[in-house]
Order: structure tokens, then sequence, then C-alpha cells
């Protein structure tokens, strides 16, 4: 029985020397939970940023000597979709010894390969993307363990394990957060693959500090420059007849007939009538004023008789080229001053009208203004006011730059209603017509308390009255963290309480994950190598 015993103590023993593999805190175990024979394998998530694209790489623990597979991620900060194929070349170097290959994409974006370092020890993983534009250069420091040597001791080999894993997560914890990252695969996460992120408006942003000085929300209504509208009114009494089927939304070309006034049944204004009264009156002034420069000239009439005549006759001669540009046959005929579109009709055809009366208003394209009035409490916001942005019925958000837009006039007294006026000229909101409503963020430049934390207002995510981002622990993996959340601009939204400076968070497509939380949180099997 004793010789039993001590058979199947040194058999427990030979086995614990022989093995020779070893994990960090950053290294992820891959198996898929099944009694096959298979042994695990240690993964490392690894991600590097520059000022253009992401680098994420997947891969086995580099073991000197032996080939470890890798799968890398190339993607575009500029629209976080992934790179066009081009040809990337990876090359590690540790210590003296070298290895490198060039690799091209298995799809857009996408490169697998496999890498079999020469020597152990910490060394530098390099990669080149080789784009039409220049070179991508990622440079990731990493550690090649050592390659199994079945002749170690119990004691050496445990010996190696703590040091070597020791001194790896020191090493990896020494790195930017924002520059190289070894990430922990934890169950809890949501699972959001690089291929779901590429197909969908997906961006990620580094948290950072910032102030709102003082921001107040508005309703405002958005209408045309006055350059950019005009209304026809009658120039004589007459009945309207509007031509071409104008109705709002008709399109009308410069100089081209709207409609006609005609004196219809009533003779003491109709339109011949008074055309013949403005080219008689013309006629007598210009005749007029020939007799008496003749008589002028024979010092028979005064200088001063002389101008009173020239007088009558401009002011008799403006009125009858009035009526003629606007007289055809018996109507008098309004035409469009610009082209454009018919905005508003504010007379039924056929109306008999008095000279004045307003009766269709044309505009155009081009620059608009964004009205708004702001109740009195907000004078001191709108006397320092430093930027506005302006909100969109579907919920976008554009500042002044993105709608080539300046400040233009700031109230500086209250109206009837005890408002404070407030506009905003821009020129370029193509998206939304004049008369539409819009919400403008207005934010002033007093001075505020100490600076936030603040995301973009597309990372939050509300659910019954509470607000979540999605912090990114990889560029596949993502937590779902509750936060409180305090002044906007609009545009950003201060955090209270619940994230960190420097922390990586989603800042377009949260909804897509969170709609994915349920069916995809993390597989903690996921990378399983056969």
């Amino acid at each position: 029985m004793k010789n039993i015993f001590h058979f199947a103590l040194a058999t427990i023993v030979a086995l614990a020397i022989s093995s020779c593999g070893h994990t960090s805190h950053s290294h992820n175990h891959a198996h898929d939970g099944h009694d096959h024979g298979e042994t695990d394998v240690v993964l490392h998530d690894l991600t590097q940023y520059n000022n253009t694209h992401e680098l994420f790489v997947r891969m086995q623990e580099l073991t000197a000597g032996s080939s470890s597979h890798v799968t890398t991620y190339v993607t575009r900060l500029s629209d976080f979709k992934p790179e066009d194929d081009a040809l990337l070349t990876i090359s590690l170097a540790v210590g003296d010894k070298s290895t490198s290959l060039d690799v091209n994409s298995v799809h857009h974006g996408m490169y697998e390969f496999k890498l079999t370092p020469k020597a152990s020890g910490k060394g530098v993983l390099n990669f080149t993307l080789h784009l039409a534009s220049g070179d991508v250069h990622f440079a990731l420091p990493i550690h090649v363990a050592e390659e199994c040597n079945h002749n170690h001791s119990h004691d050496d080999a445990h010996a190696h394990s703590h040091d070597d894993a020791h001194a790896h997560s020191h090493d990896t914890h020494a790195h930017s957060h924002n520059i190289v990252e070894h990430k922990h695969i934890d169950a809890n996460l949501i699972s959001f693959l690089k291929e779901q992120s590429w197909k969908i408006d997906f961006a990620t942003e580094t948290v950072a500090k910032g102030t709102f000085n003082g921001s107040v929300k508005v309703a405002a209504r958005v209408t045309a420059l006055p350059e950019n509208e005009q209304t026809l009114v009658a120039t004589s009494a007459g009945r309207v007849h509007y031509l071409n089927n104008i109705v709002a939304g008709t399109n009308v070309a410069s100089g081209k007939a709207v409609l006609l006034l005609d004196g219809g049944d009533v003779t003491e204004n109709d339109a011949s009538v008074k055309f013949a009264e403005a080219e008689s009156n013309y006629e007598v002034a210009k005749a007029d004023y020939i007799r008496k420069q003749a008589l002028y000239n024979d010092k028979i009439v005064s200088k001063k008789d002389l101008e009173s005549a020239h007088a009558v006759l401009r002011q008799a001669e403006a009125h009858y080229n009035s009526m003629k540009r606007s007289y055809s046959g018996t109507s008098v005929v309004l035409k469009s001053p610009f082209n454009g579109y018919v905005s508003d009709v504010k007379v039924a055809n056929g109306d008999y009208v008095a000279p004045g009366t307003p009766l269709v208003t044309i505009q155009r394209s081009g620059a608009v203004n964004i009205n708004a009035e702001l109740p009195v409490r907000f004078a001191n916001i709108l006397s320092n006011v430093e930027s506005a942005n302006v909100e969109l019925t579907d919920g976008t958000l554009l500042s002044l730059k993105d709608i080539d837009g300046e400040i233009s006039a700031v109230g500086r007294s209250v109206n009837s209603c005890n408002m404070i006026p407030f506009t905003i000229k821009a020129n370029n909101l193509q998206k939304v017509l004049p008369g539409s409503i819009v919400t403008l963020h207005i934010s002033s430049s007093l001075s505020s308390d100490e600076a936030k934390v603040v995301v973009p207002r597309t990372a939050l995510v509300e659910e019954m009255g509470n607000y979540f981002v999605f912090v990114q622990h990889s560029p596949i993996s993502f937590e779902k963290r509750e936060v409180v959340i305090g002044e906007s601009d609009g545009m950003y939204v201060q955090v209270i309480r619940g994230l960190h400076e420097g922390e990586r968070v989603v800042t377009k497509g949260a909804v897509s994950i969170k709609l994915s939380q349920g069916a995809a949180a993390l597989d903690p099997h996921a990378g399983h190598v056969h």
C-alpha cells in the first residue's frame, strides 16, 4: 500500500516538473468547457491609437520557438470603418533577434498570420501599414515567454513563472491607458465585434474634462433673410387674377408674371383708365417743360419757373414709366423679383384689392435667420454669449461652425412680451426650411465652477429616467455603466458621477450595443483555438 502511495506522489511531481506554461493577469484562457483533451490557449488583447487609426490585436501568447496565431484589425478614426486593403509589415524585435513578414488583408481592415519569435524576453512588436497617403506605424511593447523546457526542476519552474508573470504585469501597467492596453476578458462585458461596429455609424472617444459656463435651451423659428424674401403688393386697385396656378410652393422665375390686376366693373379704378391718365399727365408735363425752356431762352420766364416745370415732368415721367412696366393691355402685371418660390398666398383669386394690399410672398434659397425670444431672467447669459448649438427636430446637433453661422443680434431691451430677442444668421442650413422650429442651446462666457468630466450627448443612453454610457475595455468588449449627468450645451453633457477622465466611451452606436446586450454578452470562453 505504501509503495502505491509513493508511486502516485512521484507521478504528480513529475507532471509538475514537465509543466512550462505561465499566465499573468492580462491573459485570457480560451476553452470550450468540454472534456475532449484540448489544452487551454492563452490570448492577449492589445490596442493602440494614433492620430488617424486604431490598431486592435488578438493573439496567442508569444513563446520563443513556437508559432502563435495573430489577428489584427485596423480601423480609420475618421469614420471608424475598416482601412482599405493595404500591405501590412510586421516585425518583432527581442534583444538582438528579430522576425519580420509582410501580410495582405483577408478582408478590409483584417489581417491574420503566424508569428514565431526567435528569443524570449521583453521586445517590441511593430506594425507598418503601407497606404497610398503614406505609412502608418504602431509599436507595441510585448513579452515573449521562454520556450518549453522539460528539464526544469519544480522550484525553478515555479520561480520562473512567478517572476516572469510579475515582471510582465508590471511592464503592462507602465503603458499609457490610451497607448497600449492588455485587458481582462470579463464575462459581464458586452461583446460587440469589429465586424459589427464597422457596419454601423460607430465611434469612440476618450473622456476629457470641460466646463459649461451657464446655458439655456429655447425654441427658435427659422426665417428667410430680408433680401431673400419679398412680398408683392397691389400697385393699383383691382381684381386679382393669378397666373399659372400660383400656390404655396410654386417655382417662379425672375421677371416672369405672377398675377394680374384689372379694374373689372369699377370704372374709377380701372387699370386702363389709370394708365391713360398717367400717360396724359406725362405728355402735358413734357410739353409744358419744352415751352417754358424756349421762353426761358428768350428771357420771358424765370429760371425758377423752368425748374418747377422740370420737377413736374420728372414726377409725371416716373409715374408713367412705373405704370408702363406693369401695365399690359387692360391690366396691371406683377412680376417675380428673383428666381425662387411662392411661400405664401395672401389673397384669393378674384378678390378685389386696394392699392398697397399684400398679395403674395416670394422667397429664394440662401442664408436664413434663426430667431428666438428669451425671458428677461436670462439677460445675464445673453450679455455674455459665447456660442450656440442648433438642435434639429430629428435630434441632429449642429454647431455655429457646422452651419457657417454667427450670432448677429442680441436684444438690448425687452419687447412688449417682456422677452429678449436673439438672432443667429446661418449661411448653410439647407436641411431646414424657413418657418421651421428648431431648438437653440445658448452658452455664455461667464466664469464657472471646476471642470467636470464631459461626454458627447450621443454617448448617453436613457432607460427609465436613468442615464448610461458604454465604457470600452477593448474594441470588442464594453461595460454598461450608469452615470449622473449635469449641465449640457446640447453637444456635450457634464458627468457628475460614474465616469473618469481618460476612459474611452462609445459616442456613436451606443443604442446598437444596448440592443445586442441581451443576446451578445461576452462569452468567457471566446477565443478558443483548435
